[in-house]
This record gives C-alpha cells, sequence and structure tokens, in this order.
C-alpha cells in the first residue's frame, strides 16, 4: 500500500497546515525585516524648505543628514511666488538634529553624477528644534551653466588681455631691439667721439687763423675795394662822355653815308664811258688786225699759241708720280 494510505487524516491535515504557514511565516519575517529597513515602524515628522526651482526633486528622493538618509522627500508644490516648496518626511530621532539654523541644499548621490537629493545640516545646540510641520532654510546649488555663462564674458576679457599682452610684448621686444641698436650706435660714437673732438680743434684753430688773417688783411681788402668802386666811377664817367659824343659821331657817320652815296651815283655815268671806251679799242683791234702787217704778225701769234697747246705736259719726277707708273 502507497505510503499516503498508511498516514492518518490528521496527520496529513498537519503536514498541508505546515506546508501553508511556513511560507506565511517566511513572507511575514521578510515584510518585517523590509519595513525595519525602511523604517516603515519609525515615527515620523515633516518640515519643509523652499527652492528658487524643483532641480529634479519629486516625491521618493533621499533626504540626507551627514551622509545618512534621515527621510524622503513626500511632496513638492510650486508656490504663489512661482518658487518649489519641498515637503520633506523625517524620521523623528534625528528631530533633535535639525535646528533653527539648519539649512538644506541640494546634492547629487552619486557625487557629481547623480540623482538630486536633499542634504541637511546639522543645527547648533544652542538653537531650537524644528517642531513637526516647521520649515529651515535653503541654498540654492552650484549651477554650472550659470557659472559658465557668467565665465564667458571674463574669459573672453581674458583672451583679449592675452592678445593686447602678447602685442604689447612684441613692441616691447622691437622696443629692447632698437634700444640695442642705439647702445650700438651711441658705443660706435664714442669710440669716434676722440676723433671728432680732435677735427672740431683743428677746425676750430682753422677758422681762428682765418678770422686772424682775415682781420690783418681786412685794411688792405677794403682799400681795393675802394679803389675798384673808385675805377668804377671813373670808368662811369668816362662811359657818360663817350655816350654824350655819340650824337656826334652819328652826325658824322650820316654824312659819310650820304658822301658814299653821292660818290656811287657819280660812278655809274663813269662806268658807262669807259665801257663805251673799251667798245672803241675793241672795234680798233679788230681793224688792226685785218690789216697788212698786223693781219700777217698775229697768224703767227695764233700759230705759236696753238703749238704750245699740243705740246706734251713734261713728267713730273716726283717718287709718287714714279710708283704709279
Amino acid at each position: 500500500m502507497h505510503y499516503s494510505h498508511r498516514l492518518s487524516q490528521a496527520r496529513l491535515h498537519q503536514i498541508v497546515g505546515w506546508f501553508v504557514l511556513v511560507p506565511i511565516l517566511v513572507f511575514v519575517g521578510v515584510l518585517v525585516l523590509v519595513a525595519q529597513s525602511e523604517n516603515l515602524f519609525e515615527e515620523k515628522y515633516y518640515i519643509t524648505t523652499v527652492f528658487s526651482e524643483g532641480y529634479g526633486l519629486k516625491p521618493g528622493k533621499q533626504v540626507m543628514l551627514l551622509g545618512i538618509q534621515i527621510g524622503e522627500v513626500s511632496k513638492v508644490e510650486v508656490t504663489e511666488q512661482n518658487d518649489a516648496k519641498v515637503t520633506m518626511e523625517i524620521l523623528k530621532k534625528y528631530r533633535d538634529k535639525i535646528r533653527q539654523n539648519s539649512v538644506a541644499k541640494i546634492g547629487k548621490s552619486g557625487g557629481l553624477v547623480g540623482e538630486p537629493q536633499i542634504e541637511i545640516t546639522v543645527g547648533h545646540k544652542n538653537m531650537p528644534a524644528v517642531a513637526d510641520g516647521g520649515h529651515i532654510e535653503s541654498e540654492e546649488p552650484f549651477n554650472i551653466v550659470e557659472v559658465i555663462a557668467e565665465v564667458k564674458p571674463l574669459m573672453e576679457a581674458v583672451k583679449k588681455t592675452l592678445v593686447r599682452v602678447e602685442e604689447i610684448s612684441e613692441d616691447v621686444k622691437a622696443t629692447v631691439q632698437t634700444g640695442h641698436e642705439a647702445l650700438n650706435h651711441v658705443r660706435d660714437a664714442s669710440t669716434q667721439l676722440p676723433a671728432i673732438l680732435q677735427n672740431v680743434k683743428e677746425t676750430t684753430a682753422a677758422v681762428r687763423e682765418a678770422t686772424l688773417s682775415t682781420t690783418i688783411q681786412l685794411p688792405a681788402i677794403a682799400a681795393s675795394v675802394r679803389a675798384s668802386v673808385d675805377r668804377a666811377a671813373d670808368a662811369m664817367q668816362d662811359m657818360k662822355a663817350a655816350t654824350g659824343r655819340l650824337p656826334r659821331v652819328v652826325d658824322s657817320l650820316q654824312g659819310a653815308v650820304d658822301n658814299v652815296k653821292a660818290i656811287t651815283e657819280d660812278v655809274q655815268p663813269l662806268l658807262r664811258s669807259v665801257e663805251g671806251t673799251l667798245e672803241d679799242v675793241d672795234a680798233i683791234v679788230t681793224g688792226a688786225q685785218q690789216t697788212w702787217p698786223t693781219s700777217t704778225f698775229a697768224a703767227k701769234g695764233r700759230a705759236a699759241r696753238a703749238e704750245e697747246r699740243i705740246a706734251p705736259v713734261p713728267r713730273s719726277l716726283r717718287r709718287d708720280d714714279l710708283v704709279r707708273e
């Protein structure tokens, strides 16, 4: 027979009861443990604070004191002044830690990155504790975006300042370079200064000697200038006298020109007379050549002149003519 048929009905009911009761007991124990871990059986009270905005807070976010969770956010609502009013549920056992000078701040569960939470500072012992429904002051969190927005103009100004400093550095560098060049010029000038001073001394001595010589020769120069002026005055007087005689000379020249003109008029008839005489002489010579014995002598003279034209020209005895032959 099977084992279950050998158990009594009462024994079977006990076994089934234990199978039901044990899970229930385990479940209750788990609930108690969870309730204790979540402080479900702890007494609580409520306090409020106000922020300019919600910063991501919502019911269930942790409320911390010295890094220990002492409660959670129970409600977040907007006030008539457009602020965020946060109601916090705090374990009553930490009531004496939160006093009138305590401050609520916004923090992060993981430091800089994490879920937002409220961190409350411990109040001074001499200050009264915050009662149920009481209010504590808040402190706005550090907003990196606003800081960047505020720092950005400052960074632009710093950048411009650095650029200006760099330009000034370049100017100073150029000025220093110019100063070095000026110092080199001064050094060169200092090296040449003795020679320049010597030249100045020599020039001064030469000027002094020239001045002294000029001073000595000045009377003679003045006398020479005076004599030149006197000669110029005499020349002017002679010129004036010559200018005074000039009209008479011009009149004399005019008379001479008139005489030459009259002589020229007398010469023309004389020339005509001479021309007529020459024509008469030519006629006489021609007539004489045609009469004997004059014609015979004339023929001989013409023959002799013809032979002279036909006779060869004597050769030159110069060396250059011989070379050409």
